[in-house]
């Protein structure tokens, strides 16, 4: 059974395009939270969000939980940022599927992310 942020289903329309990552344009995420260092690639990106997959879980991690986030967009260097988890969904064959929303995205992050969409979305 998974776990949602109530934000999921009061508003189910996305201001702004989220986009599937591609092999040939992954996306590095390396997440930093209470006790736990993974790094992972994202499946989708947002200018709000990324989400991505955890194969075994986040131990301590709860929705509405802030975690560090180290982005690294294809031919981009990394950089780091702060999210709240938003979404959370427990099992399946991919592992757990963790939703965060940026919560300090600077103005220079947010045009390489949108930079980012739109190479993905014209491919």
């Amino acid at each position: 059974m998974g776990r949602f942020s109530a934000a999921a289903f009061l508003n189910p329309t996305r201001d702004n395009t989220r986009v599937t990552t591609r092999r040939g344009a992954p996306v590095e995420i390396q997440v930093m939270g209470r006790g736990t260092l993974d790094v992972l690639h994202a499946r989708n990106v947002s200018q709000t969000g990324i989400g991505f997959y955890v194969a075994h879980d986040f131990a301590g991690c709860d929705l509405d939980e802030t975690v560090e986030l180290v982005i690294t967009l294809p031919y981009e260097r990394p950089f780091l940022t702060r999210g709240t988890i938003k979404h959370l969904t427990d099992g399946t064959n991919e592992g757990h599927h963790f939703g965060v929303h940026f919560s300090n995205l600077s103005a220079d992050h947010l045009e390489k992310i949108r930079n980012y969409i739109r190479s993905i979305d014209r491919a």
